[in-house]
């Protein structure tokens, strides 16, 4: 007897192993190679702040951007470990979707079975990979905080006595307004299902209990980092930046963006997973109208039957319609597609679950195939690594070639077209705080102060270069440098907001800078007393 206990427990151990290591495979699938090209604009951006933080300048006050601090301090982390390179965040990345998955696997494994687990697990992580565009968003890292706040939610609906896990989603809750006030759809959700769950059952007491230690994790979160941004004179400006802007930059909030956002999200994050977790959604909101909420499988439905319709309207409150803005679908249309499959499994295929290694290799083979260019790439970077040690394994474009080569390390680089990512691989630090200029995104006294601050230290402390860096999918919201090249491109300007100081900035730029070249499509202009 003892023999079969431990073969089983073998057999369950390796089973669990390849399942999770099939899970790492996918993840690093759907993430950047860093040797071969650049995150977004957004992933640069945190790059560059976290290179900052680790040289001890502050967010908000020494660097200007709309997300949550926690963004960056994961790029610093990652940095840090990496001796600045990319491939220390990458494997944060790597980390944090991993361990999602793991979370999200165990949860519909234990409610489900095998295979609705595996499927959504499938399902979800390929999903956000469709709209990662490059990845490093603050929308990816969240997804670890929402699956954490769905376990942590299901495991206190079981025990209700032990308030570790009410306090674990309300932590859950003030880490994912750490990255992006929009990304809290779970743990809302959470809290929605504790409210219903309180008025089906009368039992208030255990609810207000829960609303205790979910508000104790919140603060547990959040008062240390306002502590901190206060002590170092950051406080103001972070929430103006992130709080006031974000609302003001929502004002055009209206019901056609949002159902143009939700055909968006449908169609960038994958129609066909999408139509089934839709399907899933209306099978889980009869059987919670047919069955109640008695057992845990149906408690878990009424988290996502709150929650999607939430991230659905957060995600799409900007209007702006991103295709990363709606990574935080993911979770709902993998989970929501593995209820439809468990279904399906359960009326056609009750003893389904001893097939589950054959469908494992099925998801393996796909996993692999679909994939087959991403790996030739990473084994390019493991032949690189193993034949040239110490050779840089980051890419690194012209341009930001040339900025290393003709600067140096002590002078700064303004580039025009906010791609800060520049300034993060050439290693050359950006004279003003405020980097999408000339953009100023909402109308606002704010837009003005950010607007004279970067005119000011622009000309108080010049930039031996600025480089014209204005992608083709900008050329109707940024005027070029280039007065030719400006005519030929009209700026819509009544779909964007310009500083209201941009005309005397052209001109500062056009006496103090002569264009000496062009560099992979990118105008190149350096300071004239620089001039040897």
């Amino acid at each position: 007897m003892l023999n079969q206990i431990a073969l089983r427990f073998r057999s369950i151990s390796t089973s669990s192993l390849i399942t999770f290591i099939w899970m790492g495979i996918l993840a690093v699938g759907i993430l950047s190679n860093p040797y071969f090209s650049y995150p977004g604009r957004d992933g640069g951006i945190f790059l560059y702040v976290g290179s900052l933080i680790l040289k001890g300048k502050i967010p908000y006050f020494d660097v200007w951007e709309n997300k949550g601090p926690l963004v960056f301090y994961i790029n610093a982390l990652g940095l840090f470990f990496s001796g600045g390179s990319r491939w220390g965040v990458w494997f944060l990345e790597f980390l944090f979707f991993f361990g999602a998955g793991v979370i999200g696997y165990v949860v519909i494994k234990r409610l489900m079975g095998v295979i609705p687990a595996l499927t959504a697990t499938f399902i979800w992580i390929i999903a956000a990979g469709n709209v990662l565009q490059g990845g490093n968003f603050s929308e990816e890292y969240s997804l670890l905080f929402s699956f954490i706040a769905l376990w942590g939610c299901l495991k206190n609906l079981e025990q209700p006595q032990k308030n570790f896990y009410n306090l674990l989603v309300g932590s859950s809750l003030g880490l994912n307004i750490l990255l992006r006030p929009n990304n809290i759809s779970m743990q809302v959700a959470a809290a929605g299902a504790y409210f219903i769950l309180a008025v089906v059952s009368k039992e208030w007491r255990i609810f207000f209990t829960r609303a205790l230690w979910y508000g104790i994790g919140l603060l547990v979160v959040l008062v240390p980092v306002i502590l901190y941004f206060a002590l170092q004179g950051a406080l103001t400006e972070m929430i103006n930046v992130v709080l006031v802007f974000n609302i003001q930059y929502s004002d055009g909030f209206n019901l056609a963006s949002v159902l143009g956002g939700l055909i968006n999200a449908s169609y960038s994050i994958g129609i066909y997973y999408v139509s089934i977790a839709v399907l899933g959604y209306i099978l889980a909101l009869w059987s919670l109208i047919k069955n109640g909420l008695n057992s845990p499988l149906e408690k878990f439905l009424l988290i996502l039957l709150i929650g999607w319709p939430i991230e659905a309207i957060l995600s799409a409150l900007s209007g702006r319609n991103y295709p990363h803005y709606f990574i935080g679908w993911a979770p709902y249309v993998g989970l929501l597609c593995g209820y439809t499959i468990y279904l399906l499994l359960r009326k056609f295929a009750p003893n389904s679950d001893k097939y589950s290694v054959y469908v494992l290799v099925v998801f393996m083979v796909i996993t692999f195939i679909s994939n087959v260019n991403d790996w030739k790439n990473y084994g390019v970077v493991l032949v690189q690594k193993i034949s040239t040690p110490g050779v840089e394994l980051d890419y690194r474009d012209p341009v930001a070639s040339y900025i290393m080569e003709n600067t140096s390390p002590g002078q700064k680089v303004f580039v025009w077209g906010f791609r800060p990512i520049i300034n993060f691989v050439s290693e050359r630090e950006s004279p003003v705080s405020y980097l999408p200029y000339p953009l100023i995104h909402v109308k606002t006294p704010l837009g003005n102060h950010w607007a004279d601050q970067f005119y000011s230290q622009l000309t108080t402390d010049p930039p031996v270069l600025i480089v014209n860096v204005i992608e083709l999918t900008d050329r109707a919201r940024i005027p070029d440098l280039d007065p030719v090249v400006r005519k030929k491109n009209k700026i819509k300007y009544k779909e964007v907001v310009l500083a209201q100081n941009l005309s005397e900035t052209q001109d500062f730029i056009k006496e103090n800078y002569t264009r000496i070249g062009t560099v992979d499509g990118c105008d190149i202009y350096r300071l004239k007393t620089s001039i040897p």
